[in-house]
């Protein structure tokens, strides 16, 4: 399995940026616009075998763009699962995906319906789970990289450290997102502190001034009039300031963007994946 090589400015494209896409326009658009990398998204990765083609064909089309992350496995955690054993189920498709096209890390997302619960009990609902899921993807030479959420319930990077020191597994790290550190309440003090060697993959995304009562990825359906539908360094996100901290540790592994709004995804896709580049390269480089 390879794994993704270590350069200060490693960069790569979420799908989710150019989210009406399929897989092979996402890799032509990341391939053609110079990224290092793509984070491949299992909504597009399902719809292109629904509709029978074969995971095997992938790697070729990548050519030198390295996949990633294979994003994300859903719903850690969830206190009411439709069926016993289907997190594991998936956990297993989705490391087999991981597995053939040969991408080191798959994504986990925790479930919002732990909102509410006493800490304590969020914490063990998510680490038992997680560690069982570790050792599912270990022999698939997959690692899971866990993201501290705004909207979920284990929404701040203290959280998220507890949860793996608890879960106690070696392929198991962080994806860092800078829109929900920053909107959950995690200082970039309290990132520059940590281990880097935790930190599998960065999200640099940026917010506009948040329209609701709580910030939101969509109101109108996912996408409309989100408070991430903006460029990064055009919004009021301290980005330069997230950037050193996550520096300040060490970290010299992949910078992924992102951004989430409807309004963007209208672009033209290899239109949108440069400005993007361009924008995330500025930062990076002051």
């Amino acid at each position: 399995m390879a794994v993704l090589r270590k350069c200060d400015m490693l960069l790569g494209l979420h799908g989710i940026c150019i989210l009406h896409t399929n897989v092979l326009t996402d890799i032509r658009v990341a391939r053609d616009t110079g990224y290092d990398a793509l984070e491949l998204w299992v909504p597009k990765l399902e719809r292109y075998l629904e509709a029978g083609h074969r995971l095997e064909d992938l790697p070729a089309a990548l050519g030198p763009v390295q996949p990633a992350t294979v994003n994300c496995l859903q719903d850690l955690g969830h206190p009411e699962p439709k069926l016993p054993g289907e997190l594991t189920r998936r956990c297993e498709q989705l490391c087999t995906i991981a597995n053939t096209l040969n991408c080191s890390m798959l994504q986990v997302s925790t479930a919002r319906a732990l909102l509410g619960m006493p800490w304590p009990e969020i914490r063990k609902r998510i680490a038992q789970p997680l560690a069982e899921l570790a050792d599912i993807a270990a022999p698939f030479g997959v690692r899971l990289v866990l993201e501290p959420q705004t909207f979920a319930a284990l929404r701040t990077l203290k959280q998220a450290l507890e949860v793996l020191e608890t879960a106690g597994r070696d392929n198991v790290g962080l994806c860092l997102d800078t829109f929900h550190l920053w909107t959950g309440g995690t200082s970039w003090e309290e990132v520059a502190a940590i281990d880097s060697d935790l930190i599998h993959v960065v999200h640099i995304s940026d917010v506009t001034p948040r329209k609701g009562e709580e910030w939101s990825e969509g109101r109108r359906g996912f996408g409309f009039d989100s408070d991430r539908d903006v460029l990064p360094g055009d919004g009021i996100l301290p980005l330069k300031e997230a950037v050193a901290a996550l520096r300040a540790t060490g970290y010299d592994g992949l910078w992924s963007i992102e951004i989430i709004g409807a309004k963007h995804w209208e672009w033209d896709p290899f239109e949108l994946a440069r400005e993007l580049k361009r924008c995330t390269e500025s930062i990076l480089a002051g």
